[in-house]
């Protein structure tokens, strides 16, 4: 687990260098140079391309989760795995685009009322999905040769510092907006190439058509599962992304924007899970493939506390300091509109963190048939809690129904892997942790606010806090590996450490 702690902390590393630009971007350049509804719009566009590159990719990024082991062999070229799943990818994306281009009335009909804007740009989104659902395959496939660290700097870094590019450039230049949505688009283009050029320079970009794949005894067991897992990634792709489309069509691209900016506040929380997760999911498919229950049960427990302690960290952090954060962003008090979409939505990461690597176990598991089994459910659940809760409390809704949504999710999956792999990800360690943010919370409630010096109160409010919670977490041991990192941090800052 310490060479999965070192990985994480790289990843960690520049997924959070990644974010300061993000930080920049959503809450102060975007914010100050597009409008509120062009933020809409941008968000949008994004959430449409995913959902859709997940439909049409037909499961070829996720294939390498489960199968690359059973092909991996560099002197053979991975049996022609890499040929294999960009078949599949680059065959789903046709079917798509007839299908896409045959049902526009679909597309037109749901946003044409509340967001005719997006209607413009019906065909601009065709190679946008194409390049995102290529991404999507050249990640998965150098992750699962478990290099994850230029995946990792490509999608959470470099995409954000051309984000930036992108809006300096439409301040400087003042270009139609629809060329600033080309430009974002043919960025992604550059960082598709950047992870086809990392694949090469590693030496195992096999492009070469080969039938290893194609003749193997697991060919149709790749079917069953890429067909599961399409199932799974339709209703786990709504779930995710349904609560900013449908605000869309609700109310409006203005919303959507407000929405937006908020929730990406509460996507600090989750970076670490990301990131952890790219580095175990390798190590929860060979425990899969082994049968080896122990090993299962050992990354699941200390990926929960380590997943609990962090992003229930950077949660207090975010919450105690909200009001300061709004002032922050240009035009606050308007988007301030969101603060409980961050709350909402903040909880439902640090539940989803608590409940450890659920997902990448089952899913890399013989038993991803029975998870993927309960998506339709939890589809159902999250278009009709949003159908709910909009109408009702607008954005609040919307994270309500999200929150709701990912709270349902994780309980299931909890109790699925309890009762059919006796593994669960909760120990002694868990209620120390638990302890540590109570004391922190009462802390908070005591501390003076530091009237008209807002950045001055955040900072010495987090050190403050953060200062307290990690000594409490470091002295009561709730994670060795944390510990360990700890130990190993100051005694390189201060050698005379003992």
């Amino acid at each position: 687990m310490g060479v999965v702690i070192r990985q994480s902390a790289k990843s960690v590393f520049i997924t959070y260098l990644g974010i300061g630009f993000g930080f920049i971007n959503t809450l102060w350049l975007m914010p100050a140079i597009l409008t509120v509804t062009q933020i809409g719009l941008y968000r949008t566009i994004i959430n449409v391309a995913v959902i859709l590159s997940t439909f049409a990719s037909l499961a070829a990024g996720n294939i390498p989760n489960k199968f690359f082991p059973y092909f991996k062999d560099i002197r053979n070229a991975h049996n022609g795995f890499l040929f294999f799943i960009l078949t599949v990818g680059i065959t789903g994306f046709v079917i798509f685009m007839v299908l896409y281009l045959n049902l526009k009335f679909l597309f037109v009909n749901a946003f044409i009322k509340n967001a005719p804007a997006l209607v413009n740009y019906f065909y601009l989104i065709i190679p946008f999905v194409l390049i995102m659902l290529l991404i999507n395959i050249f990640e998965s496939y150098n992750v699962i040769q478990q290099k994850p660290v230029v995946p990792i700097f490509t999608r959470e870094l470099l995409t954000r510092i051309f984000a930036t590019i992108c809006l300096i450039l439409f301040f400087l230049f003042r270009f139609d907006y629809q060329w600033f949505i080309i430009l974002l688009i043919s960025f992604y283009g550059v960082t598709l190439c950047i992870l086809i050029f990392y694949t090469y320079s590693q030496k195992y970009l096999f492009l070469k058509p080969h039938p290893g794949v194609f003749k193997s005894t697991h060919f149709k067991s790749i079917l069953v599962y890429a067909s599961f897992i399409m199932m799974g990634l339709a209703n786990g792709i709504i779930i995710n992304n349904i609560d900013g489309l449908m605000l869309s069509s609700y109310k409006g691209l203005k919303d959507a924007g407000i929405y937006s900016i908020a929730f990406f506040i509460a996507t600090f929380i989750e970076i670490p899970k990301k990131s952890l997760s790219q580095v175990l999911i390798p190590l929860a498919s060979e425990a899969n493939m082994k049968n080896d229950r122990k090993q299962l049960d050992l990354l699941y427990k200390k990926s929960s506390i380590t997943q609990l302690i962090i992003g229930g960290l950077i949660f207090i952090l975010v919450w105690f300091n909200i009001e300061n954060i709004f002032k922050i962003i240009p035009h606050g008090n308007v988007y301030s509109q969101g603060i409980w979409v961050v709350f909402f939505i903040g909880l439902g990461k640090v539940f989803d963190m608590t409940t450890g690597i659920n997902q990448e176990i089952v899913g890399t598991s013989k038993y991803y048939k029975m998870d993927i089994a309960f998506y339709p459910f939890f589809g159902a659940v999250a278009i009709g809690a949003n159908m709910l809760f909009i109408p009702m409390y607008g954005l609040t809704g919307a994270a309500l129904a999200t929150a709701m949504s990912v709270f349902l999710i994780n309980t299931i999956r909890f109790f699925f892997l309890l009762i059919v792999m006796k593994i669960q990800p909760f120990s002694l360690n868990t209620l120390k942790a638990l302890l540590a943010f109570a004391v922190v919370f009462i802390i908070n409630y005591f501390l003076p606010h530091i009237q008209n010096h807002f950045l001055l109160d955040s900072f010495y409010r987090s050190i403050v806090i953060g200062s307290i919670f990690i000594t409490i977490v470091f002295t009561l041991n709730v994670s060795e590996d944390i510990n360990m990192l700890t130990q190993k941090l100051i005694k390189r800052f201060l050698p005379d450490y003992k």
